[in-house]
């Protein structure tokens, strides 16, 4: 019931689809995309290098890369795919990685092949503007929604992402949703992400929670594993990573909208939590 829960609340939102096939060996290193990455392999090989580890591409088999994953990649040539980018959304400002654990790679059933066939019949028009991410990146394809022509279609296709993403998610959960349901937590969350621009001192979330600022700390500390001044810096990193990869916004610009309170700082716990400058991290976009 918990998880039913937590699905209800997921929105799925098309980015880009096409059928690609590589004339060339190609190669594009330490890649990082806002969206989730879906990948059928139609016909040759490849590899992508992801967490540290060698994934290797070949056909009939389908692959995953989560939001926000650095990742690079080696297709081969001749090599065939359709590619899926989809972003998902919870009003809480998580995502279903926060949750569930994911598999890489999965074989692709009938099912699976149809149903990548039949969101590109569908969403034709949608391919990136070029497949080398140091050409588009500066192009505004990140913000542009998808136009859907009716009702029929918009619910199909959202159908569909839910279906394929479906079969990488695995049974193992990495937090305790039972918790999450309770407390008040959904509407904490929801507050954190909606002011992470301003200032969040934890009393006003305890006080939101009905708690003593105390007893607030423990509880989410147990629910989530890491203490609300902990999280809500995550909160600001993440949005902070989001808008280096979609916007052209000045530095200073994305640091007053996360609600870092200086430079120096922001710039601190940024590289220590991505090995990289803010700088750097936006060079890698894609």
């Amino acid at each position: 019931m918990n998880s039913e829960k937590i699905g209800q609340s997921i929105s799925f939102h098309l980015k880009n689809i096409s059928l690609l096939k590589f004339s060339s060996d190609s190669r594009y290193d330490n890649i990082i995309s806002p969206f989730t990455r879906m990948y059928l392999i139609t016909e040759g090989r490849g590899h992508l290098l992801l967490r540290n580890e060698k994934i290797n591409l070949s056909a009939g088999n389908l692959y995953l890369i989560p939001s926000f994953t650095p990742c690079s990649y080696k297709f081969g040539e001749n090599l065939s795919h359709i590619y899926i980018h989809f972003s998902m959304e919870m009003p809480s400002g998580l995502t279903p990685y926060y949750f569930y654990s994911v598999r890489s790679q999965v074989e692709a059933t009938p099912i699976d092949i149809t149903l990548f066939q039949r969101c590109l019949v569908l969403n034709p028009g949608n391919e990136l503007p070029h497949h080398d991410p140091n050409v588009y990146q500066k192009q505004p394809w990140v913000n542009q929604a998808m136009n859907y022509n009716s009702m029929s279609h918009f619910l199909e296709t959202k159908g569909i992402l839910m279906q394929l993403f479906s079969r990488f998610v695995e049974n193992e959960l990495t937090n305790d949703i039972g918790k999450l349901s309770s407390h008040n937590m959904q509407i904490i969350l929801k507050y954190i992400q909606t002011n992470i621009s301003n200032a969040i001192p934890i009393s006003k979330l305890a006080e939101i929670a009905c708690l003593s600022k105390d007893h607030f700390t423990r509880l989410f500390k147990s629910v989530t594993g890491i203490p609300p001044s902990e999280f809500i810096i995550r909160k600001r990193l993440d949005q902070a990573k989001l808008l280096l990869l979609t916007t052209d916004f000045s530095l200073d610009e994305i640091i007053f909208q996360t609600g870092f309170k200086t430079t120096a700082y922001f710039c601190r716990v940024f590289k220590k939590d991505t090995s990289l400058t803010p700088i750097e991290f936006r060079k890698k976009r894609g």
